[in-house]
């Protein structure tokens, strides 16, 4: 659900415990966040790298740019004739503490959600895709090994620079979207699902592949078709992703308020992908009222109701044994989305699901969200 561009970022790359835990105090999953920044300046990535490398066991990596197609060697990253797309995968692993648990994302569908990924190329990201790539899709044989070959290529950088593989890999990031908005094109993706799968589990059987679902109302047509789509392709992933922001993709009275949560509004995810280990893969919830006339959005909520879901959200995965949680956003990012993003309606939905406020303010929930670092994790 989470749609947004990040080609604004290229150039910058050069006590109360508020939780009340479990029984046992252990935890199923590891923690972490986006490296997402409030602004787009080397001040605001320095200071978010700072945050997620000391408040979290696991740092996201996302890459939503595009594919870099028009590279004549996409395995040879130090050979690529775009600088942007080197420096953008050097400063996330320069950043990132050693020992941080990596949860990488290459996306493979568009920025829509309803084809295939656009183009990455010197001239910025999410560019219309070129002749002859712009005739391809999902099935198409080139296609396949351009992913592939720059999934190894990202994949042996953090290897050989950050000094380990990473533990999970994301090859498609809410691809539950296209099996609702377009199923001739996830008829395609499941072929590009087997073949990818294929090839990279081969390559690192360590790693656990995903795809990720974005969770909407429980027993809604949408999940029944996300069920049914995800059954196609359920011998192609590891662990299922789960992509959740009940206060904005929901449809029940006051969603601002968690405690009117469906009961199995992230549980439902076990009659959906039956069998599979689960992660959070993004989720957050705002801390501040949230307008939004041109989606009809118009929900209440404050610090304490986000530290509420964040309570919920530990409670839930442990009882479901997820392996890990990504909260978006450390950082309200007001500035970012009025400086940089032009004020868009789109992103505005997370703009205020920080920890941080956008005065630099500690929220209540980053107090739970600490609690549940202190436990240890379950093996």
């Amino acid at each position: 659900m989470r749609i947004l561009v990040l080609a604004v970022l290229v150039f910058f790359w050069g006590c109360d415990s508020g939780g009340s835990g479990t029984s046992e105090d252990k935890r199923s999953f590891y923690m972490g966040f986006t490296p997402w920044p409030y602004a787009a300046t080397i001040e605001a990535i320095s200071d978010v790298y700072g945050f997620i490398n000391f408040e979290g066991d696991l740092v996201a990596h996302h890459f939503q740019q595009g594919l870099p197609y028009t590279e004549s060697n996409i395995l040879n990253i130090d050979g690529y004739s775009a600088a942007n797309i080197r420096s953008e995968i050097d400063g996330r692993i320069s950043s990132t503490d050693s020992g941080k648990v990596i949860y990488l994302a290459i996306d493979s569908l568009n920025a829509s959600r309803n084809g295939l990924i656009d183009q990455w190329d010197g001239s910025g990201s999410n560019r219309p895709r070129t002749a002859p790539w712009d005739s391809r899709n999902f099935d198409s044989t080139e296609v396949i090994t351009a992913y592939v070959e720059f999934s190894i290529a990202v994949i042996e950088r953090f290897r050989n620079s950050y000094g380990r593989l990473p533990e999970y890999f994301n090859y498609g990031t809410e691809v539950s979207e296209l099996m609702i908005n377009s199923s001739a094109d996830f008829t395609k993706f499941i072929f590009f699902a087997q073949n990818v799968y294929a090839a990279l589990k081969a390559q690192y059987p360590s790693v656990k592949f995903m795809v990720s679902l974005a969770l909407k109302d429980p027993g809604s047509s949408a999940m029944s078709t996300v069920a049914a789509g995800f059954d196609q392709i359920k011998n192609y992933v590891d662990v299922v992703g789960i992509s959740v922001y009940p206060y904005a993709f929901f449809t029940h009275v006051e969603k601002g308020n968690p405690d009117n949560l469906p009961s199995d509004w992230i549980s439902q995810i076990k009659t959906i992908a039956p069998g599979k280990p689960y992660a959070v893969t993004e989720t957050g919830w705002i801390a501040e009222n949230l307008s939004i006339p041109a989606y009809s959005l118009n929900v209440t909520s404050d610090g304490a109701a986000q530290a509420r879901f964040a309570e919920k959200l530990f409670e839930e995965c442990n009882e479901l044994g997820a392996e890990f949680i990504v909260w978006f956003t450390s950082y309200d990012y007001d500035t970012l989305w009025t400086d940089t993003l032009g004020s868009d309606s789109l992103s505005k939905i997370w703009k205020d699901t920080g920890f941080i406020s956008e005065t630099f303010d500690e929220r209540p929930g980053l107090a739970t969200w600490r609690a549940w670092m202190s436990f240890a994790r379950k093996e």
